[in-house]
C-alpha cells in the first residue's frame, strides 16, 4: 500500500537563495561603511567638497606651486590641497615649505587677484611665532609697526608708507598676515583651520582688502 500510495518529494536546491541574500547583505555593509565613512573620518573630506561646488572653485592639483611674487624662495613650496575659480582670480592653497636643513612648515593662504601693480610689502601679525613673510627676506619697517597689531616689511620705504597709513591694516584681522606682492593681494591664515568656514571668512576680507591695496 505505501508504495502504490508514496508521497515524491521535489528537491529544493537553496543555494542560489543563500548567494542571493549574501550579496544584499554585502552590498548593504559596503553602503553603511561608505556612509559612516563620509560622516565621520571622511566628513572633512566631503565638506571640502561641498563647499567646492557650492562656491564654484575647482580643486587643482597638488605638487610643486610657484606663487607670483614669491617664486624668488630660497624654499620650496609644495600643494598638498588647492582649490581656485574657474577664471584663476582668487585661490585658496594649504602648502608645505622646504628649507635646506629640511625642516618641513604648513601653510594656509588664500591669492587674491589685484588691479594694481606693486613691490613686495606686507604685514605681519606681531602675535604670530612664524609667517610666510619670514621667507621672503624683506626689511622691516620699525617706525611704521604697530607693537600690538602688525609690524610692516617692504623692500621700499615709500611702498610700506602707503601701505601702514592706508586702510588694509584697520581691515584686517590681527592674526592674519597680509603680502602684497606683484598684482596679488595674500592672505596668510595658517593659525587658523584650513576648513570652509575659514574659507569664506578669508574670502569675506579678501573683498575688502582688494578694493584698497
Amino acid at each position: 500500500m505505501m508504495d502504490r500510495y508514496s508521497i515524491h518529494f521535489n528537491r529544493v536546491d537553496y543555494w542560489p537563495i543563500i548567494l542571493s541574500l549574501l550579496t544584499i547583505l554585502c552590498g548593504s555593509s559596503l553602503m553603511l561603511a561608505q556612509l559612516l565613512r563620509r560622516h565621520t573620518g571622511g566628513r572633512e573630506r566631503f565638506a571640502m567638497w561641498e563647499w567646492s561646488i557650492n562656491r564654484r572653485f575647482k580643486r587643482g592639483r597638488s605638487g610643486p606651486i610657484t606663487i607670483d611674487g614669491m617664486d624668488d624662495l630660497d624654499q620650496t613650496l609644495r600643494a598638498v590641497e588647492y582649490y581656485h575659480t574657474r577664471d584663476g582670480d582668487r585661490s585658496i592653497v594649504k602648502l608645505h615649505s622646504f628649507d635646506s636643513d629640511g625642516t618641513v612648515r604648513t601653510w594656509h593662504l588664500l591669492v587674491q587677484q589685484v588691479e594694481s601693480l606693486s613691490t613686495p610689502i606686507g604685514l605681519r601679525p606681531t602675535g604670530a611665532s612664524v609667517s610666510m613673510i619670514d621667507l621672503m627676506g624683506l626689511q622691516l619697517m620699525p617706525k611704521l609697526s604697530n607693537e600690538t597689531r602688525f609690524a610692516v616689511y617692504a623692500v621700499r620705504a615709500i611702498d610700506a608708507r602707503e601701505l601702514a597709513f592706508g586702510p588694509a591694516r584697520a581691515l584686517l584681522p590681527p592674526d592674519i598676515g597680509l603680502i602684497r606682492s606683484s598684482d596679488q593681494a595674500i592672505l596668510d591664515f595658517t593659525s587658523r583651520p584650513f576648513d570652509p568656514t575659514e574659507f569664506d571668512r578669508m574670502i569675506a576680507v579678501a573683498e575688502q582688502i582688494k578694493k584698497v591695496v
